[in-house]
C-alpha cells in the first residue's frame, strides 16, 4: 500500500480544485504519482505542466521520448514508471525486443540508431553523472540544441516522478505487470 493515500477530487478545497482539474485535462485522469502529488496541488500541477511540456510538446517523435523515458524508468528502478510507460512506448510503435533489452539493463547493447544513442546518453548521465563530448555532439547534430535541452529536462521529469513514486511506494495500478526484473 502506498504510504501516502491519493487525493481524491471531494478532499481538496475550493481553491485547489483547479489543480486536480488541470492534471486531469492534461493526462485524461489522476493516477501515479499524482495522486499523491495532490498532497500539495500546487506543486502537482507544476509537475504536471513540466510533464506535459516534455511529453508533448517538443519535436522528438513519440516513441523516442518513451525509450528515454523507459530507461530513466529502469535506471530508477521504478516499476510504476516503466510499466506505465512500456505500454505508451508499444503504442507509440517501439518493440517489444527494444522495451526487454532496456527491462533487462543490458541496452543500449541490441539497440541500433536513435534508440541506442539515446539510452546511452541516459546512461552516461545517470551512471555516470555526466555527458561525453562525444555523446552531446551525436545528439545535437540529430536532435538540435533546443531538443537536446528538451531531452535533459525530460530525463529530470521522470527522475522526480520516480523518486516520488519509489519514495511514496505507489504500487502499479490495476492492469499494469511488472516489467523489470528483480
Amino acid at each position: 500500500m502506498a504510504r501516502l493515500p491519493a487525493v481524491t477530487r471531494e478532499q481538496l478545497k475550493p481553491d485547489e480544485l483547479e489543480y486536480f482539474d488541470s492534471i486531469v485535462g492534461s493526462r485524461g485522469s489522476i493516477r501515479g504519482p499524482y495522486g499523491v502529488l495532490l498532497h500539495s496541488p500546487k506543486l502537482a500541477a507544476r509537475v504536471a505542466d513540466t510533464g506535459a511540456f516534455v511529453r508533448f510538446d517538443f519535436g522528438i517523435p513519440e516513441a523516442l521520448k518513451e525509450v528515454v523515458i523507459i530507461t530513466a524508468g529502469r535506471e530508477m528502478h521504478s516499476q510504476y514508471e516503466f510499466s506505465a510507460h512500456a505500454k505508451l512506448a508499444r503504442n507509440a510503435g517501439v518493440s517489444d525486443a527494444t522495451i526487454k533489452v532496456i527491462a533487462n539493463g543490458t541496452a543500449p547493447a541490441g539497440l541500433v540508431g536513435d534508440e541506442a544513442l539515446l539510452v546511452g546518453y541516459v546512461h552516461e548521465l545517470l551512471r555516470d553523472h555526466k555527458v561525453k563530448d562525444a555523446t552531446y555532439k551525436a545528439l545535437v547534430d540529430r536532435f538540435g540544441q533546443q531538443d537536446t535541452l528538451h531531452l535533459a529536462v525530460l530525463v529530470g521529469h521522470y527522475l522526480l516522478v520516480a523518486q516520488v513514486l519509489c519514495t511514496m511506494d505507489v504500487e502499479l495500478g490495476e492492469g499494469m505487470v511488472a516489467e523489470i526484473p528483480d
